[in-house]
């Protein structure tokens, strides 16, 4: 399947074909959009609504599933209209989501047997403690130990420390499969179906002829391997989890599937898959090892290309993949803090400010913070640190502290926390790292983004697109398309907005506060 030949002319990316359209659906934590991209890969249409998340009870985070296909069919749909287009025009469809957002459904009727439990849920959190005191957790991380030992294998290493955050799908995945009737029913009849977002829409999309996911979603869930790029035969057997159920692992691009023409007025190729953190790399073009990219949206993700090899750390930065294409898979190393822009939006309701665009020029107002300091852990704080006990607040409010005081504290953390995880990843690297580029809605703040650039020394690029995961998930259904046939052809199409150069004189004086602010870290954590 080809829409044109690969061309590269006046060092631009190559074109589709006139008149052909790429469409790529982003579907993140709290909105799901859908960009029209034209042949020189500018936007030319969008439509967008919101995820609406379910609270059904404390520390449980769903997502109708019902809903949710109505709002992907609108969204498309919208965005086709918004660029007056007719469904014939569109080439293809990439489609990028939110990892470890899970659902199990019927393998006969396709009937969803719960709401999707998302990567938010820590619904297992008790099961996560019982499993990290366990006996056959403690005997698992002992025999890696010995094993790394005397194969000096990467991967025993990681194991050897291994923790069951709850972040992680595999032990929500098990919560459920015990304690869902419905679930239990279905599986015992072997009729059960698991699969992350993608894989269920995958599955619709295709009039159920299709159960798979691709590599950078699976080794979001746990239950896959990056190591023996797999799923896991250890974690399923350990937590019971048949392998019958899981879906099959698919490269990035390719034909997946080929939409009903009832469902857009005409049949559409589904070209790639892809992982929100793993498209957001692609499309900043971070294609070689070394290379660094930070999206700051709901949460902060830090992501550093890790080329052919899984990264083992031992402070609970994750090993994942970026994606799979025909030039080989791409290893990432992640590191996450779930914190970043539920703490924008928390100001904001509480009345600190009226809209986020202020933050930048309030927290510039004021010299310092005047030794006030926030932890950002209304979902625990992640890598390095680690707590799922620690929680949120201020320490070092007097009577001189203002609103400007308070909002800049704010910021800063959330810079600190970015900061704290480049260094745990960068001290656990072999090889150096390039400049930093920065995606998503928190990225338009100015304030940070030049804290970043300070703390870490190094240089910031923001692009003009900050909307990288639609961005990459197109350029992947370009190539899936046979659009264009390499990913060195995308890089002109690349186009920095901003860059935030770092202040090496105000450096050490930055460092110095963040010493301070992780001193403040230390009272907040084992809290709850």
């Amino acid at each position: 399947m080809s829409c044109t030949e690969s061309v590269i002319k006046n060092g631009e990316a190559a074109k589709p074909q006139k008149g052909k359209y790429i469409a790529s659906l982003d579907l993140g934590t709290t909105t799901i959009r859908c960009f029209i991209y034209n042949e020189r890969v500018e936007i030319c249409g969008k439509a967008e609504q919101k995820v609406t998340l379910l609270y059904p009870s404390s520390g449980q985070v769903e997502i109708d599933p019902k809903e949710l296909w109505e709002k992907f069919l609108q969204v498309i749909n919208g965005a086709i209209a918004n660029a007056n287009l007719n469904s014939k025009d569109i080439c293809c469809l990439g489609i990028t989501t939110q990892r470890a957002t899970f659902l199990t459904w019927n393998r006969q009727t396709g009937e969803p047997l719960h709401n999707f439990i998302t990567w938010k849920d820590i619904r297992a959190d008790r099961l996560v403690k019982d499993w990290n005191a366990s006996w056959t957790l403690r005997g698992l991380r002992w025999s890696c130990s010995l094993l790394y030992g005397v194969l000096r294998e990467k991967r025993y290493l990681a194991a050897s420390v291994l923790k069951f955050l709850n972040i992680q799908v595999s032990l929500r995945l098990k919560w459920i499969l015990d304690n869902n009737e419905r679930v239990k029913e279905q599986l015992s009849k072997t009729n059960l179906l698991f699969g992350t977002i993608d894989t269920w829409l995958i599955y619709k999309l295709s009039g159920g002829k299709v159960h798979a996911t691709d590599y950078s979603n699976a080794s979001g869930t746990a239950i896959y391997d990056p190591f023996i790029q797999d799923w896991s035969p250890i974690m399923t057997s350990m937590l019971n989890i048949p392998m019958h159920i899981l879906p099959e692992l698919r490269n990035s691009d390719g034909e997946w599937c080929t939409c009903s023409q009832d469902l857009f007025g005409a049949p559409i190729p589904v070209t790639a898959v892809i992982s929100d953190q793993g498209a957001s790399l692609f499309g900043m073009c971070r294609f070689r090892k070394g290379d660094v990219k930070i999206t700051l949206g709901t949460g902060s993700f830090l992501n550093v290309n890790t080329g052919s090899e899984a990264h083992a750390s031992i402070n609970g930065i994750y090993p994942v993949h970026g994606w799979k294409d025909s030039e080989g898979i791409i290893h990432m190393a992640e590191a996450s803090s779930n914190d970043n822009g539920t703490i924008i939006e928390w100001g904001k309701k509480i009345g600190l400010y009226e809209n986020a665009a202020e933050t930048s020029d309030l927290a510039s107002s004021v010299k310092s913070s005047n030794n006030v300091y926030f932890i950002p852990a209304f979902k625990g704080i992640q890598a390095p640190v680690n707590d799922t006990r620690a929680t949120s607040g201020f320490l070092g409010l007097s009577e001189e502290t203002t609103r400007a005081h308070m909002v800049r504290a704010m910021l800063e953390s959330l810079a600190f926390r970015v900061y704290q995880m480049y260094k745990t990843l960068h001290e656990e690297a072999d090889y150096e790292f390039s400049s930093v580029r920065v995606d998503g809605g928190v990225s338009q703040n100015d304030f940070m983004m030049q804290m970043i650039a300070t703390l870490t020394g190094k240089t910031v690029e923001r692009p003009i697109n900050i909307d990288s995961s639609a961005l990459g998930c197109a350029f992947l259904a370009g190539i899936g398309a046979g659009i264009w046939q390499s990913r060195s052809q995308l890089v002109p199409a690349f186009k920095v907005g901003k860059v935030f150069n770092p202040d090496m004189e105000l450096r050490p004086k930055l460092l110095a506060e963040m010493k301070e602010w992780e001193r403040a870290l230390k009272r907040f954590t084992k809290w709850l």
